[in-house]
C-alpha cells in the first residue's frame, strides 16, 4: 500500500502544478482482455482469458513548457468475462471494475492533419459488485474449491504503456498494454494482465 499511496501523492502534485495549464476531455470505448499469470495460476486461469469492453473519459493537461508532454488521468468502467470448458465448473468468469490511469503522454506530427503520442504510467483497479467468479469466489481451480476459493483484492495496481494516433484533432485510436505490479488475489502470486484497443472523441 506504500507504493499506493505515493503515487496518489505525486499525481495529486503534478495536477496541482498544472492546474492552469491548456486541458482536453476525451470520451473512449473499446475491448479489451485480460490474462492471468503468476506462480500460484493455474493451467485454467491461464488459459482462459477474459474478454470485454470498457467505456470512460480522461482529461488531458498540457505543460506549456514543454511541447507535446502532457498528464493523462483517467476514468474507465470495465466488463470482462469467459465461460469455462464444457460441463466444467465455474461456468462463467466475470469480472466489473473501474479502471483508473494516470498516464504521462508524449504527443507529435505524423503528418497533416494527424499527430501519434506514445504513453506510459500507472492504473489502478478497483473492484466493484460482481467482480468474482461464481457463487461470489474467484476459484484458482488448484485442488479442491472448497479450499482454493479466494476474493479478489479490492483494489490492485498495473503498469500500463502504449500508443494513439489523433485524427483532425477529434478521433483518436488507443492501443495499451497493462502489466500486472500487484497480486490479484490475497497471499497468492496471480496478476492480470490486459489488453486493450479503442476509439475515442476529443472536446
Amino acid at each position: 500500500m506504500k507504493i499506493v499511496k505515493i503515487l496518489l501523492l505525486s499525481a495529486a502534485l503534478l495536477c496541482g502544478s498544472i492546474a492552469f495549464a491548456q486541458q482536453s476531455w476525451n470520451a473512449g470505448f473499446g475491448y479489451t482482455t485480460t490474462a492471468f499469470r503468476g506462480e500460484d495460476c493455474s493451467d485454467f486461469l491461464i488459459d482462459h482469458h477474459l474478454r470485454g469492453f470498457y467505456a470512460g473519459i480522461s482529461h488531458e493537461f498540457y505543460f506549456s513548457a514543454l511541447a507535446g508532454l502532457t498528464f493523462e488521468p483517467g476514468l474507465r468502467f470495465v466488463y470482462q468475462s469467459g465461460r469455462n470448458d464444457a460441463n466444467a465448473q465455474p461456468k462463467y468468469i466475470k469480472m466489473h471494475y473501474l479502471n483508473m490511469p494516470l498516464d504521462v503522454k508524449y504527443t507529435f506530427n505524423i503528418t497533416e492533419g494527424a499527430t501519434a503520442s506514445i504513453f506510459t504510467g500507472p492504473e489502478f483497479n478497483v473492484g466493484i459488485i460482481g467482480n468474482l467468479f461464481q457463487d461470489d469466489y474467484f476459484y484458482t481451480l488448484k485442488g479442491s474449491l472448497d479450499t482454493n476459493a479466494h476474493r479478489l483484492t479490492r483494489v490492485n495496481l498495473q503498469w500500463g504503456f502504449g500508443a494513439a494516433v489523433t485524427i483532425a484533432e477529434a478521433v483518436q485510436i488507443r492501443v495499451s498494454y497493462a502489466l500486472g505490479m500487484s497480486r490479484l488475489i490475497p497471499e497468492q502470486e496471480i496478476h492480470s494482465n490486459t489488453f486493450s484497443i479503442g476509439a475515442g472523441l476529443l472536446f
